[in-house]
């Protein structure tokens, strides 16, 4: 019989449906703060009585905690701090935690403490994000810098589940350290970043996931505009407009998105930018406030405070759609607050200025606040409190002709990337240094009522379905003799994204596309072959259809050899990036000429990538694909017109003609834009050519340095071994590297090193030897990870070895290390620095110890 899923005991819970409030941050307690931007998450508060001066050393100083100290914003909910903080910072044991102490005293209850793993996050940028708290059931939700995504007891501090979003989902982590934050919505959880998944979805892009909060499974996943240039952390505002749900929130794309919280249906966008929007936005009425300190797309001028319509449809034209909208506003880290009939906003250069919330006009002068804004304000008891990223510290009144009058400022150590919070008489303030709580402790707190927040409109008043959810919306299951078994709940939601009812399995017709089988009543089971693949359920109720995404992946051992011609579409954060080529081609080429070889590969991933068996090459669109095409062949200076174009680039082209890689071209002279080439793909096939290898692309905008996983990120105690190889391009060598239970073992091209290393950017906490070795070779690399107990402690020990292809294995290791505390699960994987030449890998084996 086979073993179902562990989700599939939990499945009565998720067919259950219910409704929410605007935002589930408004259920809190009076006076709690279970939000980084409070409980009706626009930074406002309605306590009374708070003190309008304070000093760090004494006056109106409740405590102050050293162990506190961190970048990100604390919440507070049923007298309890909660933060993310750095852990054993700068040592080889360190990694990041989830705090909770007593807001009364400061006082630590617990800690969770958990590794980072697979980042380039440098260790200052550790606790980035904030935790978000659920007043309906006191759990804890928290994103790490690394991607570990982890619900928790508030209570104990016990973890109830987790998702490793890296390894499971291809959630991009940089070394910008830009991380976002998670919301709640009824029974989901939502979190955001730019990923790069497996499938139809491996291209970059910014993604929601909306997890069902009590158990952890993924409900939908949706995503904004491909190939985005930046990671964010803008914070989504959920609320209600007009009865309907909606999620507003910056993305890495460069736009301002709306979508329907419950089932992530688009319902507007507003492409602003060429870069990504970080601060969270404020609804206001019916205008939502956001603002970016980025290029603007219709204009040369820089950065922007802006309105848009929140009723709006479609897509916004920038220049045209707003509300109104200030350009030359650079509006791009701390978020703004709107308090009555006026936006206060604090620009990068720690500047706050005042507008009229209907006009977007300017009122008074700019106060300068220091030189960095980065923090968000706060406003109660009519004082506005803020803060400057050097440590400025600033309280306000309004001011009907000025906009606000300062009233006290102090100066505190460390730099400040916190906002304020306020609960129960309390200010809380972060610093990289030191918490701070401060209030008078001999005052009674006390609080005006939170208004009703925006209601949600009778499902009763729209009961006709207009969209259909399959739940689980992913998963990973086992196949083989000991496979696994996924039933599938079908849920209809109306055109508000308003949840109606789950479907009887006999009133819906399921089909599947790829591997394994589903039943009628939804029910997938995975093939009893070892075998790796993936399938597409789609479940149809009348006219309505909604599908789910399902990877395969047997027990150990594995292996790939890449003869189907195609990286296993199981991979997370491996396809687009990669692509199978044929090797004895390749080198056939290069004997010829070094360029043609390398437009073999360019051609070949342009067809892959689009899926289309045409490719155009021209400067009509803003990514300027001729420019980068000459770029790539080496001829940008010295070809200029579609003459000197055919001169250079036809020879080649004849050449692939040849070996059936194209089968024609056409060329056309676009005038001032220069030419343009148009490639149709010739009919030869990788299936059953050469010796088929995978292919790590240097021609893919993002992710030339990067890494992806196989499939169970459960995985421990295994060795991973594979043939690599390293092209040299103008004199520069990329790396390459294989990935064991959360280790990487790195071939350095530039460095000549081996290296075995799990956090990417962190200064001590690695092992490096010297290690010659040639570009253009085929080596082996191997890599063992395992774990025990030392003097009462969880060690890994990792050894790795790399030899020539062509030669024995040696029988010593070339380097080992042992780490505390130990990765024990990991996904396998591969890495590449294809920034300067193709990286490939063939022989792939993944084997249990």
């Amino acid at each position: 019989m086979k073993r179902i899923s562990y989700v599939f005991a939990l499945m009565l819970a998720v067919c259950l449906g219910g409704q929410a409030f605007a935002n589930d941050a408004w259920k809190a307690k009076p006076m709690d703060w279970p939000h980084w931007r409070g409980p009706e998450t626009n930074g406002i508060s309605r306590e009374k009585g708070l003190v309008s001066t304070w000093s760090p050393d004494g006056e109106n100083l409740i405590w102050s905690s050293k162990d506190l100290a961190t970048r990100s914003t604390p919440i507070c909910m049923n007298g309890k701090l909660y933060m993310l903080a750095r852990w054993n910072p700068a040592s080889e044991q360190e990694g990041e935690k989830i705090i909770c102490a007593d807001a009364a005293t400061g006082k630590v209850l617990w800690e969770n403490k958990f590794n980072v793993f697979l980042t380039d996050v440098p260790d200052t940028r550790v606790a980035w994000s904030s935790v978000v708290g659920d007043p309906e059931t006191n759990r804890i939700y928290a994103l790490g810098v690394c991607g570990l995504f982890l619900c928790v007891d508030g209570e104990t501090g016990k973890t109830i589940w987790q998702h490793s979003m890296t390894e499971e989902y291809g959630l991009l982590s940089t070394y910008g350290g830009r991380t976002n934050f998670p919301v709640l919505r009824g029974d989901l959880v939502l979190i955001s970043a730019v990923i790069v998944g497996w499938g139809d979805a491996a291209r970059p892009t910014h993604r929601f996931i909306a997890f069902d909060k009590r158990n952890g499974q993924p409900v939908w996943n949706n995503g904004t505009t491909p190939l985005p240039y930046d990671t964010t952390y803008s914070t989504p505002v959920v609320s209600n407009y007009k009865g309907s749900p909606i999620m507003v929130f910056g993305s890495g794309d460069g736009g301002i998105h709306a979508m329907q919280p419950n089932t992530g249906v688009s319902i507007w966008s507003y492409p602003i930018s060429y870069r990504g929007i970080n601060i969270s936005p404020v609804i206001a009425g019916d205008n939502v406030i956001a603002g970016h300190s980025e290029e603007n797309i219709d204009t040369s001028a820089m950065g922007a405070l802006l309105a848009l319509p929140l009723g709006s449809k479609g897509v916004i034209k920038a220049g045209g759609g707003e509300a109104w909208r200030d350009v030359e506003y650079y509006s791009g880290k701390s978020s703004p607050l709107v308090i009555g009939d006026r936006v206060y906003a604090i620009d990068d250069s720690g500047n706050l200025a005042v507008a009229d919330v209907k006009t977007g006009k300017f009122i008074g002068k700019k106060q300068k606040l220091g030189t960095q804004g980065r923090g968000s304000p706060v406003y109660a008891d009519g004082k506005i409190y803020c803060c400057e990223g050097n440590g400025r510290w600033y309280i306000f009144e309004l001011d009907e002709a000025t906009g606000v009058k300062k009233i006290h400022t102090t100066r505190l150590t460390g730099e400040i990337d916190a906002s304020p919070i306020i609960s129960h008489g309390r200010i809380y303030l972060s610093t990289s240094e030191m918490m701070y709580c401060i209030g008078n402790k001999d005052a009674k707190p006390s609080a005006d009522p939170r208004p009703e927040p925006p209601a949600e409109a009778p499902v009763e008043e729209d009961s006709k379905a207009t969209h259909l959810q399959v739940v689980p919306c992913e998963s990973l299951l086992r196949s083989g003799p000991k496979g696994q078994a996924q039933r599938h709940v079908v849920r209809l939601y109306n055109s508000r994204g308003q949840f109606l009812k789950t479907v009887d399995p006999k009133d819906v017709q399921f089909s599947v596309a790829g591997i394994g089988k589903v039943d009628a009543q939804g029910r997938f089971e995975t093939p009893t072959e070892n075998i790796h693949g993936t399938a597409i359920v789609t479940a149809k109720v009348g006219e309505l259809t909604g599908v789910t995404r399902i990877r395969v992946t047997p027990d150990l051992p594995w292996s790939f050899d890449f003869s189907d011609g195609v990286v296993p579409a199981s991979w997370v954060g491996m396809r687009y990036r990669n692509i199978v080529t044929d090797w004895d081609l390749l080198k056939k080429l290069e004997e010829k000429n070094e360029t043609t070889a390398r437009l073999y590969i360019y051609l070949l991933s342009a067809y892959v990538n689009s899926g289309k068996p045409i490719t155009a090459f021209d400067n009509t669109t803003p990514d300027q694909r001729w420019t980068e095409f000459l770029r790539f062949v080496r001829l940008l200076e010295s070809v200029k017109t579609v003459d000197e174009a055919k001169a250079a680039i036809d020879p080649m082209l004849t050449a692939l003609k040849e070996e059936q890689v194209v089968s024609e071209w056409t060329w056309e002279d676009l005038g001032e834009k220069g030419p343009k080439l148009t490639v149709k793909q010739g009919a030869r096939k990788l299936t059953g050519a050469g010796n088929l290898v995978a292919t790590k692309i240097t021609t893919i905008p993002k992710g030339t340095r990067s890494f992806g996983t196989m499939g169970r990120h459960d995985l421990s105690n295994y060795t991973i071994q594979s043939d690599v190889n390293v092209a040299q391009r103008n004199g520069k060598i990329g790396d390459v590297g294989v990935i064991a239970q959360r280790y990487r073992l790195d071939l350095m091209g530039q460095a000549q090193e081996l290296k075995i290393i799990s956090w990417i950017s962190h200064e001590i906490k690695f092992k490096t030897i010297k290690f010659p070795w040639k570009a253009n070779t085929w080596y082996t690399m191997k890599l063992t990870a395992t774990s025990k107990e030392k003097d009462g402690k969880r060690v890994a020990v990792l050894n790795g070895k790399v030899w020539p292809r062509e030669e024995k294995e040696p029988a010593d290791w070339t380097i080992t290390w042992e780490d505390e505390p130990a990765n024990e699960i990991g996904s396998p994987g591969l890495f590449g620095n294809a920034g300067d030449a193709e990286v490939f890998y063939d022989n792939i084996k993944v084997t249990a110890n």
